[in-house]
């Protein structure tokens, strides 16, 4: 039977996501609370799903290991969804390095061990493409990921360092998403070459989840003005990109990044227009 993981499946676009999957394979949602994926469990299964969860806490390799280890133990894993992470107003600069950055590099490695073949799709976000380039991190650091862990974490967490804890932490949030990004891409070409696994990112725009219920304000809705749309996306809306990217009638899509934001970054949404609501009075009727 082929076996399908979903990282951070129980609630918001993991959880979409696993309804989403083919329904006669097995999917594996995790979490850190036993409780909310119990109840994830429950309304997949009663949605014709084969679900089952287990714990796993990414920003902890041994976790991820015993995950990996687990899902191989029952069939051939087929698609990593890789969702779990937390907002930059979910924790401080280091908690979010290590689980959205740090738990990426646990989750791609650990599962290119256990699969032969498959996809991995990690969920970064917008975020990492609205920072100036001399706001982010340079390949150096970036590389540490794979040979200091450590380092990688402290090195980032500096350069993280703004003004207020709050302007900090949003600001790791952005590195770390830009990070799952290009560390995504740099496994692509290593994981399909050796063991024929695809890997991509998605970079979601807002998402209304409950993640994301304490972010909504005036910030939210200045960003949201340069949507096409001029809303937040719905969960159901980001796991049908990501289960079509995964599915393997898209196999020779290899290495990319989706931008999934209803047209904010391509519409001049960044660090430098967070504040400044979209004009649509410079829109002309003719190009």
């Amino acid at each position: 039977m082929k076996i399908n993981v979903v990282t951070g499946g129980g609630t918001g676009i993991g959880k979409a996501v696993a309804a989403m999957l083919p329904k006669d394979e097995q999917v594996i949602i995790t979490g850190r609370r036993m409780d909310k994926l119990n109840k994830a469990v429950e309304e997949l299964n009663a949605a014709g799903c084969k679900a089952s969860a287990m714990t796993c806490d990414v920003s902890k390799r041994e976790d991820v290991r015993k995950l990996a280890e687990h899902a191989a133990s029952l069939g051939e894993i087929d698609k990593v969804i890789h969702c779990a992470g937390i907002s930059g107003s979910m924790g401080k600069r280091e908690t979010i390095i290590r689980i959205n950055a740090l738990g990426t590099v646990h989750v791609n490695q650990e599962f290119y061990k256990v699969m032969n073949g498959g996809c991995i799709v990690d969920v970064a976000s917008d975020s990492g493409y609205m920072l100036p380039g001399l706001m982010l991190p340079g390949k150096r650091t970036y590389r540490l990921a794979i040979s200091d862990e450590e380092a990688f974490v402290q090195k980032m967490v500096r350069k993280a360092k703004l003004g207020k804890e709050e302007t900090s932490s949003q600001i790791a949030y952005m590195i770390s998403k830009n990070f799952v990004r290009w560390y995504a891409g740099c496994c692509a070409y290593k994981y399909m070459v050796t063991k024929k696994i695809r890997v991509l990112s998605v970079s979601p725009g807002f998402v209304k989840t409950p993640m994301t219920d304490a972010e909504q304000g005036e910030a939210t809705d200045t960003m949201l003005s340069y949507t096409g749309w001029k809303r937040g996306a719905e969960p159901e809306e980001l796991a049908y990109v990501i289960t079509a990217l995964a599915d393997e009638r898209a196999r020779y899509l290899i290495g990319a990044d989706i931008l999934c934001d209803g047209g904010a970054v391509t519409n001049g949404y960044g660090m430098m227009t967070a504040t400044k609501r979209y004009d649509e009075s410079s829109l002309k009727e003719n190009w």
